[in-house]
């Protein structure tokens, strides 16, 4: 597991990104517990596909978007 942390509005929170060898799962916490209901996912497939067709990096983007679903709120 590979932890992504930050703060906001004085919280401190985590982004958690997992694998189980077939896809990426991320989801943000807050103080060990879920921040919201939202788990972000890819699969090994499209994380291969999109990096090496348009460069990008899905797992990256996935981390920013938790975070900033959590900034939003």
């Amino acid at each position: 597991m590979e932890i992504h942390t930050f703060t906001h509005n004085d919280k401190q929170f985590e982004v958690r990104i997992v694998s189980d060898g077939h896809s990426i799962f991320v989801r943000a916490f807050a103080s060990g517990k879920p921040a919201n209901g939202i788990r972000y996912e890819a699969t090994m497939e499209t994380i291969y596909d999109a990096s090496s067709v348009a460069g990008l990096d899905v797992v990256k983007e996935l981390i920013k978007t938790a975070e900033a679903d959590i900034r939003r709120a």
